[in-house]
């Protein structure tokens, strides 16, 4: 075995980005999945959640909060560990790249297969650690002032907002959050005329989620960042609920910048991220947290990646996790997500007494539902379906529960859900 293997040299190996990595566990089959082109799509998704490792009889439905780690994601990211505790010492300190670290190396191979999956260039992709770092990046790397605007909306994750209202505090800005709610129920065109309704001469930037965390709204993020980019403002997405569930290109979704949380329906690692700047508005963004790189503006997004010592291994289960999507395919993760939601919303809709929180509209529709039962508190609907094993999540008396459908979830698993909810609301 040779004294040194690479970081980067692991990360184009075939075996690695197809996750071809032995079985993480005691009885576990020693092959990487292998759907069947050919089968059908509940054949295929019945053969994937035997790869994960939630005990049998669990339904595992709050992506939203962090996705499930396949079997072969566990391994790369175990055995990536048990590879560098033993490699360490024979590491040769001399060489500019393969370091046993991230937050210093350019990680090529990854952003390289990150770029093909959401259409973009790598060059123009920085590996961070999780979506509110990203944001953190773009919000404090832009020279506002005092009277600058940033129109976003009232449905936005913490990590979303706040910088921007960070901003507003110690700089003066102005940031105008939308009350969402009324627009999602007229349509996708009234998400769009409500934002352009509050745009001005002042506005520098447009800010939204592609999906929003707490209804699981889609937004129509293109319309948006065209919006933004005919009013001379710079349109900044946040990706986390959307990369995974949905096709992203951000090619054709012609955004200033993206940002994403691949632990949530990618399923990668825990404490993964990525951020995306096109490349002719790179300049208009400062490095915030500086190492070696940070005024390197000719390798792209590279000089985003410099926050210092982070974990090579959980970059080898990222690119696990690229892999066993590809294996998949996005389209049909896509279509089984949808299918899942259809099912549980109209078998909701029946129930009386439920109230569907999230967006109708099916060009508004996302696989995150968020319902409540009239009458019961959210931590009791929770609870109550954690007694029959479906793991939700509670978001507050007025919305309920969100429940995310993601590849691991059967159609079995949403007629629990809805059973327990029909015994809920006929006792309240």
């Amino acid at each position: 075995m040779s004294t040194r293997r690479g970081f980067l040299s692991l990360l184009a190996s075939p075996a690695i980005l197809l996750g071809a990595a032995p079985a993480a566990r005691a009885g576990s089959r020693a092959a990487p999945f292998t759907p069947d082109a050919a089968a059908d799509d509940a054949a295929v998704f019945a053969a994937a959640r035997g790869e994960f490792l939630i005990p049998e009889g669990v339904a595992y439905c709050n992506t939203g909060t962090l996705g499930a780690s396949p079997r072969e994601v566990v391994t790369a990211l175990t055995e990536g560990i048990r590879r560098l505790e033993t490699d360490l010492a024979a590491w040769p300190y001399e060489q500019p790249d393969g370091e046993p670290l991230t937050g210093y190396q350019k990680l090529g191979e990854a952003r390289a297969a990150l770029g093909r999956f959401v259409h973009a260039p790598g060059e123009d992709l920085a590996l961070t650690q999780n979506a509110t770092m990203g944001i953190n990046f773009l919000a404090n790397g832009l020279d506002l002032v005092a009277g600058d605007e940033v129109v976003s909306t009232d449905q936005e994750h913490g990590g979303g907002i706040s910088p921007w209202r960070l901003l507003a505090k110690r700089r003066g800005i102005v940031v105008r959050e939308l009350p969402l709610e009324r627009a999602l129920a007229e349509g996708p065109d009234a998400v769009v005329a409500q934002f352009e309704a509050a745009m001005t001469p002042r506005t520098k930037v447009v800010m939204f989620s592609h999906v929003t965390s707490g209804l699981g709204a889609r937004l129509p993020a293109r319309e948006l960042c065209a919006l933004a980019r005919s009013r001379g403002a710079l349109s900044v997405v946040d990706g986390a609920q959307a990369v995974g569930q949905l096709q992203v290109d951000l090619g054709s979704l012609g955004c200033d910048a993206y940002v994403g949380s691949p632990h949530k329906w990618m399923m990668a690692p825990k404490g993964t991220g990525f951020l995306f700047i096109r490349r002719d508005v790179q300049d208009r963004f400062w490095t915030t947290l500086a190492s070696y790189q940070w005024d390197n503006y000719a390798d792209g997004a590279f000089r985003f990646m410099q926050y210092g010592t982070g974990s090579a291994p959980v970059v080898d289960g990222f690119v696990a996790a690229l892999g066993f999507i590809e294996k998949i395919g996005m389209p049909r993760i896509e279509r089984w997500d949808a299918g899942l939601t259809r099912r549980l919303r109209d078998g909701l809709f029946d129930i009386p007494g439920v109230h569907v929180a999230s967006p109708g509209d099916p060009g508004l529709t996302a696989a995150i539902t968020t319902f409540r039962v009239e009458g019961v508190k959210a931590k009791a609907l929770q609870d109550a379906l954690w007694e029959r094993r479906v793991r939700v999540r509670a978001q507050g008396d007025e919305r309920g529960v969100r429940l995310s459908a993601h590849l691991y979830v059967s159609p079995a698993d949403i007629d629990t859900v809805l059973d327990v909810t029909r015994r809920v609301a006929a006792r309240s």
